[in-house]
């Protein structure tokens, strides 16, 4: 017995230093975000944790912002939200406006098809004065990403000129 008691102490130490390590070590679930997170940044995207609408229940989804080219004079402030149920009084469907908010009309035409382009893990629409956001689950892999980055670059120039308010022209004076 005197023999193995080295070798147990040993393999206990390594134990005590390795299970920590191990621990610390992120899961295949947390590599995969981080990944989509820095692909999000590299392509000109800014993620950021926000709590979900209310109607999806408690937690948090990420937001992924494609930058607005010009903040000047945007009216901002809007949520789009998924709903629980399809109902002809939402703006589209399953979509309506989070505190009754709604977009300058002039861009709900680029809403509709921004609503058709998305992946279907999104669960809200969001101007700020970061950007036009996507909330998204972060389901879908590489596809569902490529989709979102490409869909956000296609619609934002869009729904930016169309929020913009539009300055008053001042005639000269006699």
């Amino acid at each position: 017995m005197s023999e193995w008691l080295p070798v147990i102490i040993i393999g206990f130490a390594i134990a005590l230093v390795l299970g920590p390590v191990m621990w610390l070590k992120p899961s295949q679930r947390d590599s995969r975000l981080a990944d989509l997170r820095s692909r999000a940044a590299r392509g000109g995207i800014t993620v950021q944790i926000q709590a979900l609408p209310p109607v999806q229940g408690e937690g948090t989804a990420a937001v992924y912002y494609y930058r607005w080219g010009d903040r000047k004079r945007l009216q901002i402030g809007w949520t789009l939200q998924r709903q629980r149920v399809v109902h002809e009084l939402n703006f589209a469907g399953s979509w309506d406006w989070s505190n009754g908010r709604a977009a300058p009309k002039p861009a709900w035409k680029y809403l509709l098809q921004l609503l058709d382009a998305i992946p279907s893990g999104c669960c809200a629409i969001i101007a700020t004065d970061i950007g036009l956001g996507l909330q998204w689950s972060e389901n879908g892999g590489d596809k569902a990403f490529e989709q979102l980055s490409a869909t956000l670059a296609e619609y934002t120039p869009l729904i930016e000129e169309a929020i913009r308010k539009v300055s008053p022209i001042k005639l000269p004076e006699d």
